[in-house]
């Protein structure tokens, strides 16, 4: 059994990561980066957020790219702090059984991290020194902004018929499919056999498939292609990708068909088409359900935007002027300007 304080370690960072919720005793006084609706974000709580931000960029970018993705992230990091604590306010005043919210994500976590008992989340929770009010506020802050986002905005993106027939019309050539095809081949490669050898095994591949032997059996039998070791498959194949006397040959036959020997400068080939999808220029049902999923996902986009500017404007905020480099709108020109 592994000991509990190396199976904590994944739940520490597992908070971490997702919310980066510093807990600075009351006797401190702490020196506040913003004012929300009278709710304060501490100056150690934007600082913890962005050490965990500095951690998770770190892991995957280097040089250049980091610096670039570093500077973009400190610029939004104390506006996206704000949001946060607007939608954790906001989904209080609508109502949302957040003790239910709660429940659900703790659910979640101890799945994710193999813990069976609340006793045994209690003892790795002490060994890390983490309170039960820090692990709930930090599963909140984790899920209930995407809870209210989806209630105020995802949700209510709607779709029309004539939108979606207004978006066919203009894309209708995304939705064309290509012709597709399936073959199994048994190929002889001629300079590998004298031409007494070669003659003798291609009457015993064209013996054999006369007799109905099961196609994969003559491949491993006797084909010397790199295909054999998938029993002759190749494919989904389009037009152009085989030689072209192959190609004649395969596409001229009905499905499980199989050819007559197809010679070309460097073996002999025996091929059965296994499967066919003829081209389809796209119908406009069946398009709907993809044309419909991206329609929703440019409008959500687009009222995310207005929803947070919303937000952002029928809120009481204030930010400590030496923070301002962290709020995104303080870089934001006026309006008008």
């Amino acid at each position: 059994m592994r000991p509990a304080s190396r199976r904590l370690r994944p739940i520490a960072a597992a908070l971490s990561v997702a919310a980066a919720v510093a807990v600075v005793p009351a006797a401190v006084v702490e020196e506040i980066a913003a004012w929300v609706n009278g709710d304060i974000i501490t100056r150690s709580e934007l600082l913890q957020r962005e050490q965990t931000m500095v951690a998770q960029l770190a892991n995957r970018l280097v040089g250049d790219e980091l610096d670039r993705q570093l500077e973009r992230g400190r610029a939004t990091l104390l506006t996206d702090m704000i949001r946060e604590e607007i939608l954790l306010q906001r989904a209080e005043v609508l109502g949302l059984e957040l003790d239910k919210v709660f429940q659900q994500s703790l659910d979640r976590l101890k799945e994710q991290q193999g813990i069976k008992t609340n006793q045994e989340l209690d003892e790795l929770l002490k060994e890390e020194g983490i309170g039960r009010d820090e692990l709930r506020d930090t599963l909140l802050r984790v899920n209930v902004p995407d809870i209210m986002i989806n209630l105020e905005v995802r949700d209510k993106v709607i779709v029309t018929d004539e939108e979606i027939e207004e978006y066919y019309k203009k894309h209708a050539g995304e939705f064309r499919t290509q012709e597709e095809f399936m073959v199994r081949e048994v190929v002889l490669v001629k300079d590998r056999h004298s031409v007494e050898e070669l003659e003798a095994l291609g009457v015993k591949v064209t013996e054999a498939i006369a007799a109905g032997t099961p196609f994969e059996e003559i491949v491993r039998q006797y084909s010397e292609a790199p295909s054999k070791s998938n029993d002759g498959l190749i494919g989904p194949l389009h037009k152009g990708d085989l030689l072209e006397e192959i190609e004649a040959a395969a596409l001229a036959l009905e499905t499980g068909a199989v050819s007559g020997r197809v010679s070309t400068l460097h073996a002999w080939h025996w091929v059965k088409l296994e499967s066919r999808t003829e081209s389809s220029s796209g119908t406009l049902d069946t398009a709907r359900g993809a044309i419909t999923m991206n329609l929703k996902k440019e409008k959500f986009f687009g009222q995310l935007q207005k929803y947070f500017k919303m937000l952002m404007e029928t809120n009481r905020i204030e930010v400590n002027p030496v923070y301002k480099d962290y709020d995104q709108r303080s870089l934001e020109p006026d309006e008008g300007t």
